[in-house]
């Protein structure tokens, strides 16, 4: 019953709080779509560093693991301090990677595109995104921190005020309704950027107005030893080369896409974009797994913790079996949403979305497992492993055999990208069983 009402708490404003935060590039794709697949294949070029700082960012966020179990044992002052250690990475990481995009975008963004109107329209839309990394390292250190504790609701209300103000700007400055000037794909990238500045702002707004939980003062954020930094780092560091490598390799798949041409990145934009969103249900489980199974941990006996690993991998496999069952039905429906797009393409995603349907439970499972078993006991070493080896040595062999040697058609290639998330789930089954992840990060800290 206790794990019900918990569930019940957590689960459904983690769901709300993913939802929204992954609606912003949803959104934006569905209004480029009207652009054609040039504009969203450009979209596609330039999220991909967007997408790796992601990854990194989320990897930085690890160090929630520290936060959740501080919490649990009510020590607010390590919680502060360990806050402080990943806002200051993530600052330093974002802050990094912004530079480098920016003084050299159009040589990396000719990594994925070679035809030139796609490479320009990619560099204006990447001109202005690029100023929404460091804004975003800020926002969502502070929110997941919120989150680490179970204290969501703000960022679900946060997240419907950038959302709306995202979708309106977008509808504006894309087309330039309403005597508004019609920027395209900067339109977007301007959109999200205005948006992402009023959503921070209210975030550390509220926290530090109203005194809510993580207001540290800038003296607590950075009380933190070289001790505590390592013993926090040493858990962080192998997460942020688990992410790197995983990310890196994802680039790399867009690659091979890009080399494929216009229509198979396009394809494989709308399918990632689509799976992220599918995926919402389940992160928001992983989440709140992390919470649950975090601040047990944090106890002397790691069995209640191990139980509800359990429970969560059965709720998971039902989640994908439901979601996959509304993919495969509404196939149809789901591709209707782009007509402005060629038959080529939407026939080629037709058939990605089926494929996305079957393998839906393997994704589930490895997000459950990895995000939300493994991280909450800090057991990022085997799960840097096995990205190496199903991503590196499984997935992008054989996607780069079809794209660039074999020429499998798009459907096929999309078909061993998916390997990856199916090996991964068959190895990882293993260490989930063995309990090797449920381990006390806080034990040994003062």
């Amino acid at each position: 019953m206790e794990f019900r009402r918990e569930v019940r708490i957590l689960v459904i404003p983690f769901v709300i709080h993913m939802l929204l935060s992954n609606s912003f590039s949803f959104v934006d794709l569905i209004m480029i779509t009207r652009l054609g697949e040039v504009a969203v294949a450009s979209v596609a070029a330039a999220g991909q560093f967007s997408f790796i700082l992601g990854m990194l960012l989320s990897a930085t966020y690890g160090i929630t693991a520290f936060i959740t179990q501080f919490f649990g044992k009510n020590d607010m002052k390590n919680v502060h301090r360990s806050l402080g250690i990943m806002l200051t990475t993530s600052i330093v990481l974002s802050s990094i990677v912004s530079i480098v995009v920016f003084l050299f975008k159009t040589q990396l963004l000719s990594i994925f595109l070679h035809d030139e109107t796609a490479l320009l329209l990619g560099v204006q839309y990447l001109s202005i995104i690029v100023f929404v990394y460091v804004l975003n390292a800020m926002k969502d250190s502070y929110g997941n921190a919120l989150g680490a504790i179970g204290k969501v609701k703000i960022n679900v209300i946060i997240g419907f005020i950038g959302l709306g103000t995202n979708t309106l700007l977008n509808y504006l400055l894309i087309y330039g309704n309403f005597g508004f000037p019609e920027l395209g794909i900067q339109g977007a990238a301007y959109a999200t950027l205005y948006s992402t500045i009023l959503s921070t702002t209210l975030l550390l707004g509220f926290i530090y107005g109203r005194k809510y939980h993580v207001n540290a003062s800038i003296k607590s954020l950075f009380s933190f030893n070289k001790k505590f930094m390592k013993k926090v780092y040493i858990v962080t560091i192998p997460l942020i080369f688990h992410e790197g490598i995983w990310s890196i390799g994802n680039m790399l798949y867009a690659v091979a896409f890009g080399y494929m041409g216009v229509t198979a990145l396009a394809t494989y934009q709308l399918a990632r974009s689509f799976n992220n969103y599918f995926m919402m249900g389940i992160f928001g489980f992983s989440y709140a797994a992390k919470v649950m199974i975090g601040k047990r941990l944090s106890l002397e006996d790691p069995s209640e913790a191990i139980l509800n690993a359990r429970k969560f991998t059965k709720l998971s496999v039902y989640s994908a079996i439901t979601v996959s069952v509304l993919i495969i039905l509404l196939n149809p429906v789901i591709v209707s949403l782009f007509t402005n797009l060629s038959s080529e393409v939407q026939q080629t995603f037709r058939n990605v979305l089926y494929i996305q349907g079957f393998v839906l439970t393997m994704y589930f499972l490895n997000n459950i497992w990895i995000v939300g078993v493994f991280r909450s006991g800090g057991d990022n070493i085997y799960s840097m492993k096995l990205v190496l080896f199903t991503t590196w040595g499984i997935a992008l062999p054989l996607v780069f055999l079809g794209a660039f040697v074999f020429h499998w058609p798009i459907e096929v290639v999309y078909l061993m990208f998916a390997l990856e998330e199916v090996s991964k789930a068959c190895i990882g089954f293993f260490r989930y069983r063995s309990n090797k992840w449920a381990n006390n990060l806080v034990r040994d800290i003062a």
